[in-house]
Formats: C-alpha cells, sequence, structure tokens
C-alpha cells in the first residue's frame, strides 16, 4: 500500500516528489541504514555490503569493464532493452563477452527492482573482465553485476535556471562503447568546480563539441536543432527518444557544433537517462543566448515528460546497437 500511494504521488508532481522524498531519505541516516538493498552477482540474490568482487579483476586493475545505467519510471524500467542492446554493443567492442543473454538479464533486472521495491530507483548493470593471474589478460569467468539504489533527483532550479558547463580536450579511450573508463571525466569535472560547473563538454582536434562526460549535448542555432553523431560520440537513449519528439517540430541537423559557435548559440541542453533534458545557460561562461532557459528547450523537456508517463514506450532499435 505504501509503494501505490509513492507512485500516486510521484505521478502527480514528479520533481517535486523526487526531490522531497530523496531529499529527507538521503538526510535521514537511520532510514538509510534500515533499507536493505539486495544486489544481484553471479547467480546469487545478497545484500549490498556482501557484494564482493576479486581485486585482481580486470575491472580494477585495468578498467576493463563495461556498464550500463537507466532509471524507473513509476517503476518501470525506461527502455530497457535499448539499454541491454547497447550494453551487449559495449561489450561485443571490446571483447567483452556478456555471461548471459539479453532476456536473461532483463529477467534479472526485473528481479533486482522487485526484490528492493523501490518508489524509483537507478539501475546499473556493469560486466567487468574478471580476474587476471597475469594482471592482464582476460580469462574465463566475467562477472555479472545489477544492482538497484534510490534514484536521486537533481535540483530543480538546474531546469528552472539552466546550469553551466564547461569544455575540455580530454577524451574518452573508446567513445562508442560505455565502458567504466572515466578517468578523463572525473579529471574534467575536478576543473570544473572551480567555475560552478556542472558537466564537461569534450572537446574534438577540430574544436567540435561532441558531447559531455555523462551525457549528450544539443544546441540550437536560427531554430535548427544540433546534435553531433560522429564515431567519436557515445548514442545515448535519451538523445534518440530528444530526436524523435523533436523531429516534427524543428529542423535538425546531425553535425557538431565548432567551439567558436557558442556565442551564436540560441539555446542548448544536455541528455541523460538521470539528467533528462537538462537545460544549458552558460558555456565556459559564455551565455548561451540570453543567458536563459528558451522556449524551445522548454517545449523539448515537456514533450519528454509527456513521454515518460506514457504506458507504453515502443523498443528504440538504435541502429549502432540493434543486429
Amino acid at each position: 500500500m505504501i509503494v501505490r500511494r509513492l507512485h500516486r504521488e510521484f505521478s502527480q508532481n514528479p520533481q517535486g516528489f523526487l526531490s522531497t522524498f530523496y531529499g529527507c531519505f538521503v538526510q535521514n541516516k537511520s532510514a538509510c541504514d534500515r533499507l536493505k538493498l539486495m544486489y544481484y552477482v553471479n547467480g546469487h540474490y545478497i545484500p549490498k555490503e556482501d557484494a564482493k568482487i576479486s581485486i585482481l579483476d580486470l575491472a580494477v586493475l585495468r578498467g576493463f569493464s563495461v556498464f550500463d545505467y537507466l532509471r524507473t519510471y513509476r517503476g518501470r524500467p525506461f527502455h530497457l532493452e535499448d539499454h541491454l542492446q547497447r550494453l551487449k554493443y559495449s561489450a561485443d567492442h571490446v571483447c567483452l563477452q556478456l555471461p548471459h543473454s539479453l532476456p536473461e538479464i532483463e529477467h534479472i533486472v526485473g528481479t533486482v527492482l522487485h526484490k528492493n521495491e523501490l518508489p524509483e530507483a537507478s539501475i546499473k548493470i556493469l560486466v567487468t573482465g574478471g580476474a587476471s593471474e597475469d594482471h592482464f589478460t582476460p580469462l574465463p569467468g566475467n562477472n555479472l553485476i545489477v544492482f538497484a539504489y534510490p534514484l536521486t533527483a537533481y535540483p530543480s532550479e538546474y531546469y528552472e535556471q539552466g546550469v553551466n558547463v564547461i569544455t575540455t580536450r580530454l577524451s574518452r579511450s573508446v567513445p562508442t562503447g560505455k565502458t567504466t573508463q572515466y578517468t578523463s571525466a572525473i579529471i574534467a569535472m575536478q576543473r570544473g568546480k572551480a567555475q560552478n560547473a556542472k558537466e564537461a563538454l569534450y572537446l574534438n582536434s577540430k574544436d567540435e563539441i561532441l558531447e559531455a562526460t555523462t551525457s549528450n549535448f544539443f544546441a540550437f542555432k536560427d531554430d535548427i536543432l544540433y546534435t553531433c553523431c560522429s564515431e567519436e560520440v557515445l548514442i545515448g537513449i535519451t538523445r534518440e527518444i530528444v530526436l524523435k519528439l523533436a523531429e516534427p517540430h524543428f529542423p535538425i541537423q546531425l553535425q557538431p557544433i565548432h567551439l567558436s559557435e557558442i556565442p551564436n548559440l540560441d539555446e542548448a541542453f544536455i541528455t541523460a537517462s538521470n539528467k533528462e533534458v537538462m537545460p544549458v545557460t552558460h558555456i565556459d561562461s559564455t551565455p548561451v543566448g540570453n543567458g536563459k532557459v528558451g522556449p524551445r528547450t522548454q517545449k523539448i523537456m515537456q514533450l519528454f515528460r509527456s513521454y515518460t508517463q506514457q504506458s507504453h514506450w515502443p523498443t528504440l532499435n538504435i541502429p549502432r546497437y540493434h543486429s
């Protein structure tokens, strides 16, 4: 009954509910202690504190692992099939074999959600390279770890006032796959703290904006919506949804914005499973447009929010990931 009531309150005011509920949740340590999360590790559902892998795992020693992240809406995993297709692509791309089939992993995700009974959840699916005798060469025995934890909402002012982001010339080592190699992202965000940046945009050697550390990047210029679509970026699930939702309303160009074009942009935003559609109002402290959340971005935010409340989400079958 409690879970049903929380679902009802969430559907009436998603952002307010999450900000209030999870804000209180995080602040209440005793509540956190009472929440006994269950993780899946290699065929076993075990308490979070018992979820462990070997220190000789290549994920630990070499960063050799892939993962995917998604969230729920009203308790339902959002575009799970598309996330699993991307997980398989990422694993294949780095020559890492999935320990289970995608239908089996989908069942595991459902079981993890059922066991944890969270009003709204973040879900991570992690495949690691397994323990290695020489600390370098993969051996049979990859690990599959699936876990869910309370979804944390970003502050409402991020969406009402927009956020500041910076640019960086650091780069991702395997840009088309979702690996756990986030060293460049962590460095970029550490540097961005001094500018109160909430994200960092990767630039390539041509000074073109590719994507952000954990998001895809969009910009409006002369009423045209731009986003990069090259082998230098990870194709986000939220990104693909936004493109489909925006297509009837705006002309779209699948090409990057150059660093020199930032002063000429009208609006910008980033997309990600946990961020949804988040307005960007400053890049490297330069205002985007008038420095406020623009009407086109607001339109896309509303389209996306409405889409998340649908009873059915058709599988995207993104060409890069679908085989």
